[in-house]
């Protein structure tokens, strides 16, 4: 698509570009939102610099997209039950799951279509975010391994790496209580993107437990290989982020993962997310 309203540079050879051209704090025309949909779904994850945006703006700008995430388990914006506050030091608890290669909410029978995250205070160096393309993931597979992947059902698990952070944090009752909330799904590995019709590889390090046609060993070294295949440099772009930065990815063909250089200093990041509208498929 050639674009007249917006421009758009790409940060990566694998995904990712730039968007310049649009202040997301003012109403988005159906043009400027036609070209900015395209691009999304093209390069897989947007960026926006300086951009100020309050959380009704943010809000706003998300809802253009789909039906946002309600509130859950994780702190929300007193006021705003759709806007997420992701903090270091502080409520949200440390790094520990985003430093794992995830797709957000993948244990949902609907997994969240995407995700605008919005930097507010982030540290001079150090606090990057990288996304890889799923779509190259599986593509960059040889044929066979390709067959036996997409005949693979992943269990996606919530608790699969936080059971004991979740038991010494909210103990058996609350561990109890949020299982009932988020129970495991299954999801085919290899799944067809709802909209463009591509193929991905549908992997998530932190949320897949197992693939439950596989035996343990079996499992353990799939997972293993899929862990190292989807680290591969060219299959990822990386996002140093500014204060007033955005980024907004498509969680249906895209893992990410925070990288944890930064130590105590403080990073505040606001996040307005966009409920599943499918149930993964093949």
């Amino acid at each position: 698509m050639k674009y007249k309203i917006i421009e758009i540079s790409p940060v990566s050879g694998a995904l990712g570009a730039e968007v310049s051209g649009v202040d997301l704090s003012e109403p988005v025309t159906k043009k400027a939102l036609t070209e900015i949909k395209s691009a999304w779904l093209e390069h897989q994850v947007l960026f926006f610099r300086d951009q100020t945006l309050t959380p009704d703006q943010h809000v706003a700008f998300t809802k253009n997209f789909g039906e946002l995430q309600g509130p859950g388990y994780m702190p929300t914006l007193d006021g705003y039950p759709n806007v997420y506050v992701q903090e270091y030091p502080g409520l949200y608890g440390g790094i520990v799951s985003d430093v794992n290669w995830h797709i957000d909410a993948s244990f949902m029978e609907k997994p969240l279509k995407g995700a605008v995250l919005y930097a507010l205070d982030v540290p001079d160096v150090g606090g990057d975010t990288a996304w890889v393309n799923l779509y190259a993931a599986y593509e960059s597979l040889s044929k066979p391994m390709q067959k036996l992947c997409a005949s693979l059902t992943a269990i996606h698990d919530n608790f699969h790496k936080n059971l004991t952070a979740v038991l010494e944090t909210y103990g058996a009752k609350g561990y109890e209580m949020a299982r009932k909330a988020t129970p495991p799904n299954e999801h085919p590995l290899v799944c067809k993107h709802p909209e463009t019709g591509k193929k991905c590889l549908f992997y998530s390090e932190l949320l897949i437990s197992h693939f439950k046609e596989l035996t343990a060993e079996e499992n353990k070294i799939l997972k293993e290989f899929l862990q190292q295949h989807i680290q591969k440099p060219e299959l990822y772009c990386r996002f140093k982020w500014e204060n007033n930065s955005i980024a907004f990815w498509d969680n249906r063909c895209t893992a990410h993962k925070g990288i944890f250089d930064f130590g105590q200093s403080h990073r505040l990041m606001h996040r307005v997310a966009i409920q599943g509208e499918t149930v993964p498929s093949k």
